[in-house]
């Protein structure tokens, strides 16, 4: 089993070279603790992980570039409206992480409201599928990252499986948002229809 399996909300997880329980659930104590601590370290030692981790997404998906307005041939490092979103999104893990400190209730409701507002995008191409591109970029890089600098194997994988949680968990919970708000819309429009509106 792989990444693919974490995203998909399957137990296990390939983690460095060990396997290991990423499912998605309410995020213990420890689990937020090593995540907050280690935050700074991990924007020390990688000052662009957002912005690489945002354009490693784009070119693995034709789809997410042309939602974007992004010619095939273009690199997404030269649309400003596609690499300004990569500093919002690292604004929104900073307020998830550090701001609310992982806060199951404040994390829950911010992820809901922006996956809920991503279905305003589905009109310019967005497909809740180009989440898990990017939780699958995210893991990479978090992984690549700790251990450029983690030398403790048994540590640096307790470390990434941690940030597994923690990214699944906010993915997750995007992706419930933005199902809740579809399926209200669907419903009022099926609604709509049923009294000959």
């Amino acid at each position: 089993m792989g990444l693919l399996s974490t995203i998909r909300g399957k137990k296990e997880t390939v983690i460095g070279n060990g396997i290991g329980s990423a499912q998605v659930g309410p995020l213990n104590a420890k689990t937020k603790k090593l995540v907050i601590q280690e935050w700074p370290r991990v924007l020390a030692q990688c000052p662009e992980l957002f912005t690489e981790i945002w354009h490693k997404s784009a070119t693995r998906s034709t789809s997410i570039k042309l939602a974007f307005g992004i010619a095939e041939n273009e690199s997404p490092m030269q649309n400003a409206a596609f690499l300004g979103l990569s500093s919002t999104i690292q604004a929104f893990f900073y307020k998830l992480i550090i701001t609310y400190e992982l806060n199951d209730d404040q994390v829950r409701e911010a992820c809901e409201q922006l996956g809920a507002r991503h279905v305003d995008f589905i009109s310019r191409g967005f497909n809740s599928h180009f989440w898990d591109i990017f939780l699958v970029c995210m893991a990479e890089k978090i992984d690549e990252t700790l251990s450029s600098y983690m030398t403790e194997e048994d540590k640096k994988n307790e470390m990434i499986l941690a940030w597994q949680r923690v990214v699944n968990c906010i993915v997750h919970q995007m992706r419930n948002g933005y199902s809740d708000r579809r399926k209200q819309q669907l419903g009022g429009s099926k609604g709509g229809a049923n009294n000959g509106f």
